[in-house]
């Protein structure tokens, strides 16, 4: 069944568990993630990027994820994913995503509130839900973008005003890393989850241990990003095959064991955090 963010993350406030999700980067990951997610019987959010979103074209996403959404056993939630323009994410509404992110980290605190409270009045006329940013996610390699921590006081009063159904918060990890080096400030992340009072999401979460996803369960942490270790799983599955197997062009028998490597990662994530 396709949900929206407002309906799935409340749930897991207070449970020792939180929500994956995944980023998208072709149709065949749609039924590969949502396989996963029903034989562990967890709820999931697939998610695109503007840029994937463009690509591929956001009706297309829209469609094929609603479409496999409904014949799913578990929640499932179509999400855009760091949209810094609304007019991604005015495409995306339009298309059926049931939920969009407007990240205006990168703004002054009253104009990331100003776009988010508009992003918000028109998401309710879908009956859709937004996530937003406070505090800033760096990107590993990318000096344009700020590395900025949280800070609570702040983060309580843009959840108050801006009307978000969850926020996402910087609190160590880094986007893009291939390596589980990050760390988690707890610290802050406490004073945070004592300051806010919605659902709280953790980006760049592919460069977190083990122990780390695992530890989060027990916070207020109820969606957590993970793209970068899909990218890197699917790669290198796929590398595997066209070395074993150069002269064939069947894209159905190539695609198999990366596609099966993806949902090994998803399935490996899932179980840590909770299901």
């Amino acid at each position: 069944m396709l949900v929206t963010l407002d309906e799935l993350l409340p749930k897991y406030l207070h449970k020792d568990a939180a929500v994956g999700a995944f980023n998208l980067a072709v149709f065949p990951d749609i039924p590969t993630l949502i396989s996963a997610a029903e034989e562990l019987h967890a709820p999931i959010i697939l998610q695109a990027s503007p840029m994937v979103s463009e690509f591929i074209g956001y009706d297309y996403w829209g469609m094929v994820a609603e479409e496999m959404a409904k014949r799913a056993s578990v929640p499932v939630v179509m999400h855009l994913d760091h949209a810094n323009r609304t007019e991604d994410i005015w495409k995306a509404l339009d298309a059926g995503y049931s939920s969009v992110m407007f990240d205006g980290s990168q703004l002054p605190f009253a104009e990331n509130v100003r776009i988010t409270q508009e992003v918000v009045e028109r998401a309710k006329r879908y009956k859709a839900s937004v996530e937003a940013e406070i505090g800033s996610v760096a990107y590993l390699g990318r000096d344009t973008h700020k590395d900025q921590l949280t800070d609570p006081k702040e983060a309580a009063a843009f959840a108050e005003v801006s009307g978000c159904s969850c926020l996402a918060v910087s609190v160590g990890t880094t986007h893009m890393m291939r390596t589980q080096t990050a760390n988690i400030h707890f610290e802050l992340l406490e004073e945070i989850q004592e300051e806010v009072k919605i659902p709280l999401v953790i980006h760049g979460s592919t460069g977190l241990a083990d122990e780390q996803l695992m530890r989060m369960r027990s916070y207020h942490i109820c969606k957590v990003n993970i793209g970068t270790a899909l990218r890197v799983a699917f790669d290198r599955g796929l590398r595997e095959e066209l070395a074993k197997r150069p002269d064939d062009y069947i894209y159905k028998d190539l695609l198999q064991r990366p596609l099966q490597a993806e949902k090994e990662v998803v399935k490996h994530k899932m179980r840590l955090l909770g299901f």
